[in-house]
């Protein structure tokens, strides 16, 4: 159990425009792990594009609205962030509603893992989709992120298939 003084020191909070550029950072090096763990590298240049590709979509998304972030903090430093793009899709049987949130760039600083602090984002994203009446969350999950997601209840979809054109 965390005591009250270590309570005070770690804290979750909606991420604002100020924390871009970790989120970022967070972002890159979330997919720099991925190649890595499947024996890839990713490149310097491709991960700096990658880095200033997501920032422009959180100062976009997250003013409009589109886009929701939160960090947690230890001592005032960012270390574990994650975030929802909210997307429109075709209703089902199961959800009428086109609202979806794609969960996305969830990171945990190396130093800071099974703090359950990507759990902490994950259980408030859930209670900001039900509090908007989003009834479905999808996302991509690596290997060491999938335990992670199904301990809350994610389950894996084996009909889904992507294709990345050109």
């Amino acid at each position: 159990m965390i005591s009250d003084s270590r309570k005070e020191e770690v804290h979750l909070r909606e991420a604002s425009a100020n924390d871009i550029s970790v989120m970022a950072v967070h972002h890159r090096k979330m997919f720099a792990e991925i190649w890595e763990r499947n024996g890839e590298y990713l490149e310097a240049l491709k991960a700096e594009e990658v880095e200033k590709a997501y920032i422009k979509k959180l100062e976009t998304e997250m003013a409009s609205g589109i886009c929701k972030a939160w960090v947690i903090e230890d001592k005032g430093e960012i270390v574990s962030s994650g975030a929802i793009t909210l997307i429109s899709l075709v209703p089902n049987p199961s959800d009428l509603s086109c609202r979806v949130a794609y969960l996305h760039s969830m990171y945990t600083e190396k130093t800071h893992r099974n703090k359950k602090y990507a759990q902490r984002i994950i259980y408030n994203v859930i209670e900001d989709c039900k509090s908007k009446g989003i009834r479905r969350i999808l996302l991509n999950a690596s290997e060491e992120g999938k335990p992670v997601y199904q301990k809350i209840g994610f389950r894996s979809a084996p009909d889904a298939m992507r294709l990345f054109i050109g």
